[in-house]
């Protein structure tokens, strides 16, 4: 009869601790209102295995106090003494067992006589050296081996049969090679892979620690490239590769290079098997390549690292130190181990992508030339970036973080506003009282997730905006220089052109004023030439209005007929006709009597030269509703029976200058768009579209307390 073999109990000292404690990073916290202080631990120690964390207060600190999961403090106490005597006492009341530190500028026995007295590890002085922190660190144990759980995780008493499902090798199914070499520790590591930061990390000391468990000779690892894993299409042909990550009884200068395939050789083996692949499996034995694989690297089996049905990498393992190859107890204590490690490895992966985009959009932030300032709910400042320090903090406090309290008081009020109610607020213009030269664009942007009624959070940008108003000013003060050149080069060509008859008779005076005929010529010429100066004079004066200078009550037909009157003592054609057609012959609208009659003669006389020969001229005057709803419009269109508008010229009409004629000013429909408008109406030039005519349409409130 066969007896069971027992398992004795593995005291923690039978371990390799050594190596399985380097596993779990250890973390420090730096408690300082400034960033100064984690900054530069950051940068003493970034060669070294630590997780930096920065908390401004014990406030934010005191959940990571209570629940132990520090391994030292560093205080920064270049504030008041009794402050951090205080901080000092409450970090030793919330974590009595973690070492202090503390960073100082100032020295005094008397207060560093007090301060050991309550229990500081070390005060140091500034600046961080980085290989003396490291000294003092190094010295602290870890914490995952000195807590009573860890310990009974390494030493159990009784040591019950566990499945082998769950990656555990019951005790009854260990031979007598694997006795002498424990596979508990692969608990310990599993337990630690949650914890670990970096991958190379975790493989240099899975490796070491996988390799003295089982007694082999030799441990590769292999990983693909998690930039390439997330590049998709793009790098598809880095993506099938699986580059060496680590490796024990291995040449790093011969193998340093070396690479497999998920598309050849072992890689494709394991990926099609069940993620366990050992040389003399039939498809091994099968595949040239995979052989010459186990050939180059000296291992019998393959363990792959899925996550989710992706192969992330593979662990090979060589021969037993004795030449026992591994039984199939090991190889599945191995196979859980890699989905753990997998596992590890795809949240390492995570977290480095999320850091790079925090730390990339921080760069952003950082470097805006826009002020930035993130508010949290309970009014803290959480971020503010170099522009946002220099807008509100004074240059000597450059360096410092500005508080709530920093921001003007109008901010405060609206981002006070935002954080409590959750409703955004429209962006608007802002001049700070000390420098009311500059102008700012200012947008107040809740955070805030669907589950949430209130946001957690609001970003406040300023935009300075002062240079480009400033552009703008002076684009708008260049525009109108160019347009009182334009205007007076015009005024001066058709005031000349209206002269040139008078100052021609004037010269003719002395020897022919008793000429009749050249009395009745001298007569006309300064009749046309009074016309044309003062149509010049009161194009001038309605452009400069902005709202009429009289309102009285004006019936439309009656308005329409001195227009028409008033276009044709412009323009005398003797053949001209106007035909009205009048839905509402009792309509009045209210304005300025002489703008509008100018706005409309302006239309005729377009209309008359549209055919000087054959001037025949329709007038259709209706009203309708418009926006605003219920609002009473009268509009009033006017063809003509020449070419029309062009599509591409009936937009630029009421432009100013804009003429198709070799005479004019270019001004007319400019001048009557002006009127209208000041009247609250709008004018329409509609192209011809087909028809023959042009046609402009004029809508006008109605005067509704007739």
């Amino acid at each position: 009869m066969q007896t069971q073999a027992s398992v004795e109990p593995v005291s923690e000292a039978e371990l390799p601790l050594d190596q399985l404690s380097r596993a779990l990073m250890k973390t420090i916290l730096v408690l300082a209102q400034n960033p100064e202080l984690p900054d530069a631990t950051r940068s003493a120690l970034e060669s070294h295995s630590y997780r930096i964390i920065h908390r401004p207060d014990l406030d934010e600190a005191e959940p990571l106090l209570k629940h132990g999961a520090l391994d030292a403090c560093l205080l920064d106490a270049d504030q008041p003494q009794v402050q951090a005597m205080w901080i000092i006492e409450k970090l030793r009341e919330l974590a009595p067992e973690v070492p202090v530190y503390v960073f100082t500028n100032a020295r005094s026995p008397e207060w560093e006589e007090v301060a050991y007295l309550r229990g500081v590890t070390q005060i140091l002085n500034k600046p961080v050296r980085g290989r003396l922190l490291h000294a003092f660190l190094n010295r602290i144990p870890v914490r995952a081996f000195n807590s009573p759980s860890a310990a009974r995780a390494t030493a159990p008493a009784n040591r019950p049969a566990r499945s082998a499902a769950a990656g555990h090798l019951p005790s009854s199914s260990l031979s007598s090679s694997d006795r002498p070499r424990s596979l508990d520790p692969f608990h310990t590591l599993a337990q630690l892979l949650p914890h670990a930061y970096s991958v190379s990390d975790l493989f240099q000391h899975l490796v070491p620690a996988l390799r003295e468990s089982l007694g082999l000779q030799r441990v590769v690892a292999f990983l693909r490239d998690p930039l390439s894993a997330d590049a998709g299409q793009t790098a598809q042909s880095q993506n099938r590769r699986l580059f060496l990550l680590t490796s024990l009884g291995l040449s790093a200068k011969l193998f340093g290079d070396f690479q497999l395939s998920l598309d050849s050789g072992i890689g494709a083996i394991l990926k099609n098997s069940a993620g366990v692949l050992r040389r003399d499996s039939d498809a091994a034995l099968a595949d040239l390549e995979a052989q010459q694989e186990f050939d180059v690297l000296g291992i019998e089996t393959v363990v792959a690292l899925m996550h989710e049905g992706t192969p992330l990498g593979l662990i090979g393992l060589s021969t037993r130190i004795n030449g026992e190859s591994l039984n199939s107890e090991a190889i599945e204590a191995v196979f859980f181990l890699g989905e753990k490690t997998a596992l590890a490895v795809n949240q390492i992966w995570s977290n480095e992508r999320v850091l790079a985009n925090h730390g990339m959009m921080a760069d952003i932030l950082r470097e805006l030339n826009s002020a930035c300032v993130v508010i949290g709910r309970d009014l803290r400042v959480l971020h503010a970036n170099k522009a946002a320090r220099s807008l509100f903090l004074a240059p000597a406090d450059g360096q410092a973080e500005p508080t709530f309290s920093d921001l003007p008081q109008s901010l405060c009020n609206r981002l006070y506003q935002v954080l409590k109610t959750g409703a955004a607020v429209p962006a608007f213009k802002y001049r700070s009282p000390e420098t009311p030269t500059r102008l700012f664009h200012v947008t107040i942007i809740p955070f805030q997730s669907k589950d949430m009624l209130l946001p957690a959070s609001a970003l406040l940008v300023m935009e300075d905006q002062t240079q480009s108003d400033q552009i703008k000013r002076l684009e708008i003060e260049a525009a109108n220089l160019r347009l009182v050149r334009t205007m007076a080069d015009r005024l001066a060509h058709e005031i000349g052109n209206a002269l040139v008859p008078v100052s021609t008779h004037q010269q003719l005076l002395p020897t022919r004023h008793k000429d009749p005929e050249f009395r009745q010529s001298l007569e006309s010429a300064l009749a046309s030439s009074v016309k044309r100066i003062a149509r010049l004079v009161n194009q001038m004066v309605f452009l400069a209005q902005d709202r009429p200078m009289s309102v009285e009550s004006l019936p439309v037909v009656t308005l329409i007929e001195e227009a028409f009157r008033e276009a044709q003592r412009h323009l005398p054609i003797q053949t001209a006709i106007l035909k009205q057609s009048n839905e509402s012959t009792n309509a009045t609208i209210s304005g300025d009597r002489e703008a509008l009659k100018h706005a409309l003669a302006e239309v005729f006389i377009n209309a008359l030269q549209a055919n000087p020969s054959d001037a025949k001229v329709a007038v259709r005057t209706y009203e309708h509703l418009d926006d605003p709803p219920g609002t009473r419009w009268l509009k009033i269109e006017v063809m003509d029976n020449g070419e029309g508008f062009l599509a591409e010229t009936a937009p630029q009409a009421t432009e100013a200058f804009f003429t198709t004629r070799s005479v004019g000013l270019g001004l007319g429909l400019t001048v009557t768009r002006k009127v209208v408008e000041t009247h609250h109406g709008h004018l329409e030039v509609l192209p011809s579209e087909g028809r023959r005519g042009g046609l402009i349409s004029i809508s006008l409130p109605l005067d509704v307390s007739q």
